[in-house]
């Protein structure tokens, strides 16, 4: 009898290894994978993928393709943060060298990509498949939009089953790091990020003002009589 057992065990088992190894991967290991390797501290190694996209236009391609049918909302918003972050990036590949996005005309609000069977800038991509659905101010600090003063771009993918969680971490990583929001205490002042200035009405609808909107995520809280400026933008490429 423990023989028997013992073969079931080994039989169930090795069953389920084969079908592990036979499922295909899912396009969010792949964004991972590739996000995983490209992309340092932010910075993205846009020479290399210049002379090799080879995996970048695989991932490109799964994008177009990919079906959104009957997916959840959070399924919907992962795939598209990692889709605008790719596409970014396929963007800068495709004119590299150049210094910044902005040195390519309608970079944000003229090329088109196919995502998803649909034909859709950067833009739209931000506002109507991430923003209008969801009202949700947090996509803006996942969004990598290949400049130094961006929200710089994660390392990892965002996952269906992980989003929420990733979302959270992503807006306590940014609004606590100075160079996205430096607290100036002997002037009362603070200093954001451009994207709060750009979205001020967004991050205002979510939580009331923009100051109570950064205390959200803040362990030492701004004042709120504290007066509000905003950075100078580094359109830089975020190139490494």
């Amino acid at each position: 009898m423990k023989k028997i057992i013992l073969s079931s065990v080994i039989f169930l088992n090795g069953f389920r290894l084969v079908s592990q190894e036979i499922l295909p991967t899912s396009i969010f290991d792949h964004f991972n994978q590739f996000l995983t390797k490209e992309v340092v501290f932010g910075l993205v190694d846009y020479a290399g993928l210049s002379d090799s996209p080879e995996n970048l236009d695989s991932l490109v391609n799964q994008i177009a393709n990919y079906d959104l049918k009957g997916a959840t909302q959070d399924h919907k918003t992962a795939f598209y943060l990692n889709s605008y972050n790719i596409l970014v990036i396929k963007q800068v590949v495709d004119r590299y060298p150049i210094n910044s996005p902005m040195d390519v005309k309608g970079f944000f609000n003229v090329k088109t990509f196919t995502v998803a069977g649909e034909t859709l800038t950067l833009d739209a991509i931000e506002f109507t498949k991430l923003f209008a659905p969801t009202k949700d101010p947090r996509i803006h600090f996942a969004l990598g939009c290949g400049a130094r003063s961006c929200p710089f771009l994660y390392d990892n993918a965002f996952y269906p089953d992980k989003l929420q969680e990733q979302l959270e971490f992503r807006a306590q990583l940014i609004i606590d790091r100075p160079n996205y929001v430096y607290v100036v205490e002997k002037e009362k002042k603070v200093i954001l990020n451009k994207v709060f200035d750009w979205y001020t009405d967004q991050f205002e609808d979510n939580a009331g003002s923009l100051i109570s909107y950064v205390n959200k995520y803040r362990f030492y809280k701004v004042p709120n009589d504290y007066a509000i400026e905003f950075q100078e933008y580094d359109w830089s490429l975020n190139d490494r």
